[in-house]
């Protein structure tokens, strides 16, 4: 038998179909691995530049504010940082979402949905209005992955690996011959299915090994264990196929219905049911439409804008520092832009409170409906359990944004009353920078690749 098992190695070692396979794969799997770096490396030089920015900006209205108080420069209102109301316009920062150190593995969406926003405390910039909405349709005009390629192409390695015992499974004269010489049929394929087995998946690992290099991760002992635990992924994926594919190949004789059966479970399993998962969650969980969570905010804001006289006089009664301000502006006719759209977001926020949090929670219920359903599919436990790994997952994004909302709240609260009353401040007021604190389950989901949220 271990003769057979050489002969079967050496046989599809010489298989130019098998050859070309693997040849193309890594080839496939090193172009996207290569891109998917460049994207993570473009995206941490792009957040690198953005803290470059503030940093230069708080520099410069330091500096400018120096001067003004030495009675070096007397500069116009709009160009002073010392007003409140002309430096929260000119102040820069950023909220960024910075890629890991695996992510060239998986771009996923990553491409298309925004990591970085520059924000201030105007309404005009409200960040969250810059977020969208992604299907998987719209997210596979996005970059060559490394991940969906590896478990796409799996299947097809392990159909070519498997060819030649498929094909002598029908009835041929050397599937007979071995029969006879063997101590039995379910023996002689155990014998010619394992090194073919074995060799696609050392053909699969060393796909996935080239791209991971190609993607030229910082090395550290955090990212070799990552490695580690990315090609177990993989590699585990492939055991599945290859065991499924043996399966098929003792359960039915007939070539052409092996070949049929197990393609149409790669199509259903590797290419469908992604499409299926995600209309099945929507049909049993909607998440909220993008239309009509617009809709309302417009309608919100419109109902706002009616009562700006009646807002106005009610937040002038409660804060006397721009009581003079702003009631003065109303007896004569001054058209106070900053205030007025300050007061206005903040009564839509209040009318928009509950419906926010129920389009946040109907979110979540999707995603987790969708996260559930997938475990039907090894394909998709796989692609998620890498992308959590690689930090493309959906619970990283949703702590984004949980984080962004309370820091651009803090940002308002900091910067509102200041506004109002159009202060002049003898010191420049510098808010802190948005720094992204990795959520718990994250650590976890590194070590264990099955993350929950």
């Amino acid at each position: 038998m271990k003769a057979l098992f050489r002969w079967e190695a050496n046989l599809l070692l010489r298989n130019r179909m098998f050859i070309a396979m693997v040849v193309v794969l890594a080839g496939l799997a090193t172009l996207a691995g290569w891109q998917g770096g460049a994207l993570a490396r473009a995206q941490a030089v792009a957040i690198e530049r953005a803290a470059e920015l503030e940093q230069a900006s708080d520099a410069e209205a330091l500096t400018t504010a120096a001067r003004i108080k030495a009675a070096e420069i007397d500069p116009p209102w709009w160009q002073s940082p010392l007003n409140v109301q002309a430096w929260s316009y000119a102040m820069v920062r950023h909220v960024s979402l910075p890629p890991e150190p695996l992510a060239g593995i998986a771009i996923a969406d990553a491409d298309l949905k925004p990591f970085l926003f520059r924000i201030n405390p105007h309404p005009p910039d409200r960040w969250s209005n810059k977020a969208s909405e992604l299907t998987p349709s719209v997210a596979a005009y996005g970059g060559f992955d490394l991940v969906d390629l590896i478990l796409m192409l799996t299947p097809l390695v392990a159909l070519i690996a498997f060819a030649d015992v498929i094909r002598d499974r029908d009835g041929s004269d050397r599937q007979h011959l071995g029969i006879v010489q063997s101590a039995g049929e379910m023996r002689l394929l155990a014998a010619r299915l394992a090194p073919r087995a074995a060799l696609a998946l050392v053909a699969i690992g060393a796909a996935a090994t080239a791209g991971f290099v190609a993607s030229a991760p910082p090395l550290s002992v955090e990212t070799v264990l990552g490695a580690v635990t990315i090609l177990a992924v993989f590699i585990t994926h492939g055991v599945f196929w290859v065991a499924l594919g043996s399966m098929l190949i003792i359960a039915l004789r007939g070539a052409v219905t092996t070949c049929a059966v197990f393609v149409s479970l790669w199509f259903v399993i590797g290419v469908l049911s992604p499409s299926m998962v995600e209309t099945v969650a929507r049909i049993t969980s909607p998440p909220p439409a993008p239309l009509a969570t617009f809709s309302a905010e417009r309608a919100a804001i419109v109902a706002a804008r009616m009562r700006e006289e009646q807002l106005t006089r009610a937040y002038a009664a409660g804060d006397p520092l721009a009581s003079e301000v702003l009631l003065g502006a109303l007896e004569h006719g001054e058209l106070l832009i900053t205030p007025t759209n300050l007061l206005i977001q903040r009564d839509v926020d209040r009318r928009r409170a509950a419906p926010r949090k129920s389009e946040e929670n109907a979110r979540s219920i999707f995603e987790r409906r969708a996260r559930r359903l997938a475990l039907g599919s090894p394909t998709l436990i796989a692609r998620d359990a890498l992308h959590e790994i690689a930090g493309r997952g959906w619970c990283r994004r949703a702590a984004f944004y949980t984080q962004v909302d309370a820091y651009y709240a803090d940002l308002q609260t900091r910067f509102t009353p200041l506004l109002m009353r159009r202060a002049v401040l003898d010191d420049v007021h510098l808010p802190p920078h948005f720094e992204f604190d990795i959520p718990d389950h994250e650590n976890r989901a590194r070590s264990s690749a099955a993350p929950s949220c």
